[in-house]
């Protein structure tokens, strides 16, 4: 059974929805910038980060996080382009799966800074943070009774989502399932990122001689996923062609050097697919601008899939964490719609140890093949999407 992307939608530097990222993406007039009034910290003059647009900010409640308000927004733009809305959807078995990191594991330091002050205070905050789950807010928000996962995989949660919701259609565990991630710029691993010291003070440089270090952006990408049998004469946006995941447990934070993990995920999703290496456009990797990530998704990609093109985004987007391989996965599925590989920003000098030079230039591919997104994440974790587009064949 195909799992069919019926819509999709995104938010994150680049714009507030897809048209805004698809013209954004191509033209690439975007830069980080030093965070001035979300967070206090002496390092935020010091280290840009790629945040959404404040009129997306500025719609937040007074009751979600922001990592919520860009979940429910990108998934407004996702329903609208499958063409269904609440009424709609409780004609048929609905799943949620939800990616995130920072949304379920650092938005409780207001709450830990007042207890330390004064262990006094409400608890109410801490139960709420021990009970929140951002895939069944979503089933609630949307009056629905269904399958509700929120999967926490660090860097490889987006991922993971969408890849599990796809095996519940695989599987007819549900007839439509809402997928996707959201994460936000936060105190904790803007810090956390700087004191591992691999951040960069100036845009990121994904596979460049001179990479040395990630920027942090922020944002969302929501997908609706449908078995081919959910609605009849559905408008494909995409295709999950495969998935695959290992963990490679390595290191807490750094892959393994020969890329075990990711070359297991990559032969577990390429069966799956049924598709040969001839067949696929493109690679998007994960290109963190990282030495260490860098290095070994260049081994791995040049064992596999050597010669295929190897586009990175992070320079016009920042690692947005939790929400990365969402945000990449929607960056993907443009690409194969407009058949138009965009180039990776800020590559300059070839690195002639990794032997592999990503898009220098926007390139145009063949939008009836796949593309390959990869993952790559703190514990080890590395997952693999196969995407197909609107013409794949």
């Amino acid at each position: 059974m195909k799992t069919i992307i019926s819509g999709f939608g995104c938010l994150c530097s680049l714009g507030d929805n897809v048209n805004q990222i698809t013209k954004n993406l191509y033209e690439q007039n975007v830069e980080p910038s030093f965070i001035t009034d979300r967070f206090d910290s002496s390092y935020t003059s010091e280290y840009p980060a790629f945040e959404v647009s404040k009129d997306i900010l500025r719609q937040k409640k007074a009751d979600e996080s922001y990592s919520f308000l860009f979940l429910r927004k990108a998934l407004d733009e996702a329903l609208k382009a499958a063409g269904l809305d609440e009424k709609e959807l409780k004609k048929f078995r609905v799943g949620v799966c939800i990616g995130t990191s920072v949304d379920v594991s650092f938005n409780c330091f207001d709450f830990y800074k007042s207890w330390r002050k004064d262990n006094n205070v409400s608890l109410d905050p801490l139960k709420k943070y021990l009970a929140y789950s951002p895939a069944q807010e979503i089933l609630n928000f949307l009056s629905l009774d269904g399958i509700a996962q929120t999967i926490v995989t660090a860097c490889a949660s987006g991922t993971d989502a969408l890849g599990t919701a796809a095996e519940w259609i695989k599987n007819d565990l549900c007839d439509i399932a809402i997928a996707g991630a959201a994460d936000e710029l936060n105190l904790i691993p803007f810090t956390g990122f700087i004191k591992l010291m691999i951040a960069s003070k100036k845009p990121c440089r994904p596979f460049d001689k001179n990479r040395n270090g990630i920027n942090l952006g922020e944002g969302a990408g929501v997908f609706i996923l449908e078995s081919e049998n959910a609605r009849g004469g559905i408008k494909k946006a995409g295709t999950v062609l495969g998935y695959g995941t290992a963990c490679d447990g390595y290191h807490i934070t750094s892959p393994h050097p020969q890329g075990r993990g990711l070359t297991k995920a990559l032969n577990f999703a390429l069966p799956q697919a049924a598709i040969s290496p001839d067949k696929i456009s493109f690679i998007n990797a994960h290109g963190t601008a990282s030495i260490d990530n860098d290095a070994v998704e260049a081994k791995v990609f040049n064992s596999l899939l050597k010669g295929i093109p190897v586009n990175a985004t992070k320079g016009l987007t920042g690692h947005a964490l939790g929400a990365a391989g969402a945000i990449e996965a929607c960056l993907s599925l443009i690409a194969l719609n407009t058949a138009k590989v965009p180039k990776t920003k800020n590559f300059k000098t070839i690195d002639d140890n990794l032997d592999l030079v990503p898009t220098t230039q926007n390139i145009n591919i063949d939008p009836t093949k796949a593309a390959v997104s990869t993952s790559l994440s703190f514990g080890g974790c590395n997952s693999v999407l196969i995407l197909g587009g609107k013409n794949y064949e």
